[in-house]
C-alpha cells in the first residue's frame, strides 16, 4: 500500500502541470548560495524568479539599489540554475552569488524549474496568500 501511494505521488510530481493561479505553492524551502535554507512560509507574499542570466542581472541590480526590499515585501528571490553544469556552479556561479547582500534561492532541479511559470526573457513574479498563488506576472523590470 505504501509503495502505491509513493508511486502516485511520484507520478504527480513527474507529470505535474505548470503552476497556475489558485494552486498551492508546493515548495517550502530552497537552498541559497550559502547552502542555507531559504524558507517560503505562509507569511511569504511574493516570489521573484529569474530564469536567465540577463534577468538575474536585472533583479540583482534592482535588489542592490533597493536594500531591504525582500524583507519589506515579505518576498523571496529564486534563480533557476538547473541547467548550469555542476563544476561551473561550484567554481563560478556560487562565488559570484555569494557577493550579493541578499539570499538567492537556487532552483537546482530541472523538474522543479519545469513546473514554475515562465515566459522567455521575462522575470516571473508570483504573489502568494497563505501559500496559495493569487497572481502570476511576467515582467521586464521590477
Amino acid at each position: 500500500m505504501k509503495i502505491a501511494v509513493i508511486l502516485l505521488l511520484f507520478y504527480g510530481v513527474l507529470f505535474a502541470d505548470v503552476l497556475k493561479v489558485k494552486d498551492k505553492f508546493p515548495y517550502d524551502s530552497f537552498s541559497d548560495q550559502f547552502e542555507n535554507k531559504l524558507l517560503i512560509t505562509p507569511q511569504t507574499k511574493k516570489i521573484i524568479i529569474s530564469f536567465s542570466k540577463k534577468n538575474g542581472k536585472a533583479v540583482k541590480a534592482f535588489l542592490q539599489t533597493h536594500k531591504g526590499y525582500l524583507e519589506k515585501k515579505q518576498a523571496v528571490y529564486l534563480a533557476d540554475v538547473s541547467s548550469v553544469p555542476s563544476l561551473a556552479m561550484l567554481l563560478f556561479m556560487k562565488p559570484a552569488l555569494q557577493k550579493n547582500n541578499f539570499s538567492v534561492g537556487l532552483i537546482e532541479d530541472e523538474e522543479i524549474a519545469n513546473i514554475l511559470p515562465k515566459v522567455e526573457g521575462k522575470t516571473t513574479v508570483i504573489r502568494l496568500e497563505k501559500m496559495y498563488i493569487k497572481s502570476i506576472k511576467f515582467i521586464d523590470k521590477l
